[in-house]
């Protein structure tokens, strides 16, 4: 009788310890999904910030006048087309290379005339295919009936 007491005891006391076991790795495993998830929302907050940091540092770059003219066209475009804040966010880095590469080829004193105007066009077809890349088929036609009234004046 002792005997199976005594098995009966040992029984529980195995049974209480895998209880005890199988708690503990449940608690692990949890702890470890918290930290696991702590350190993606981290991740993302630091590549975030980065992104941040690198759009503030290409804004540093832009001297103020050309900051201004940017603004300036991009107000314009987001009026007569009605741009989204996703579209004049991508517009943005655009119209900023344009207007940068426009203003070293307007200061280069190396070409003459002729070649300055042929790359000044040539940068304004690229900006231009970029931008339209962007646009709707509306925004598109809307924005060609812009420039066909403007080339009309």
């Amino acid at each position: 009788m002792k005997r199976k007491a005594l098995l009966a005891c040992l029984f529980a006391l195995v049974l209480t310890f895998s209880g005890v076991l199988a708690f503990a790795q449940s608690t692990a495993d949890q702890a470890k999904d918290q930290a696991n998830s702590a350190a993606s929302q981290a991740k993302d907050q630091a590549t975030d910030a980065a992104s941040q940091a690198k759009d503030d540092a290409s804004q540093a770059t832009v001297d103020p006048e050309t900051k201004a003219k940017v603004q300036s066209k991009l107000q314009e475009l987001a009026t007569e087309l009605n741009l989204t804040d996703d579209q004049k966010t991508q517009l943005k880095p655009i119209l900023q290379g344009e207007f940068k590469q426009l203003q070293a080829i307007h200061n280069d004193s190396s070409m003459s005339a002729d070649q300055k105007q042929a790359k000044m066009t040539e940068i304004h077809e690229s900006a231009k295919s970029q931008i339209s890349s962007i646009l709707t088929p509306d925004q598109q036609k809307k924005l060609a009936e812009i420039k066909e009234n403007h080339e009309e004046k």
